[in-house]
């Protein structure tokens, strides 16, 4: 084989794993390889700036816009490592045997629900009306199952642990998205 085919061979490895965390998150969990997850904030980045340009479009005009679409995204990466770095300092101090790069590549990819529900949003705007609140709502709501069923494995099945810490995630990230609006504001 030659390094052409060995470049193919590994670039459809890596597109098959992206696809495989992205239509089920839990399974990062389950693989015990250690993450690039500043690779993987870029993906939850993208989604929070698409939502944040459609709530740019429905709030404001001109450059605003523009500048709550940037802050979407600067600020989604930023949010999403915190979150999961803070959920990853819970599990650790409460005793369990995880890495820090698993549970911020699993919350990264569990935002594939949001990028796919916004993505609908800017579709629906395009031909509509702006509901740029109902389509990112719902897409963070359905990021938080597949977190919940994550932090379900790595807490060793412990009843109380996954509702909380999901719940926290999801206050975290809500905390994070008004703080975007409130900026530019």
């Amino acid at each position: 084989m030659d390094n052409k085919e060995k470049n193919i061979k590994k670039t459809d490895g890596i597109i098959k794993r992206f696809f495989l965390f992205a239509l089920n998150p839990v399974e990062i969990v389950r693989d015990n390889k250690q993450y690039k997850w500043f690779i993987y904030l870029v993906y939850p980045a993208v989604g929070w700036m698409i939502f944040f340009l459609q709530v740019g479009l429905d709030k404001f005009s001109g450059f605003k816009v523009f500048i709550t679409m940037l802050l979407g995204l600067v600020i989604g990466y930023i949010a999403v490592g915190a979150v999961g770095f803070v959920i990853a300092f819970i599990l650790a101090r409460l005793g369990m045997d995880i890495r820090s790069d698993q549970v911020i590549t699993l919350i990264s990819m569990a935002h594939t629900y949001m990028l796919f529900s916004v993505l609908l949003g800017l579709i629906y705007r395009i031909f509509g009306s702006s509901s740029s609140s109902v389509f990112g709502i719902t897409g963070l709501m359905c990021t938080l199952l597949p977190i919940y069923a994550g932090i379900r494995i790595l807490s060793k099945n412990k009843a109380f642990l996954p509702p909380l810490l999901a719940t926290l995630t999801g206050i975290m990230l809500l905390f994070s998205w008004q703080l975007i609006i409130a900026i530019v504001s």
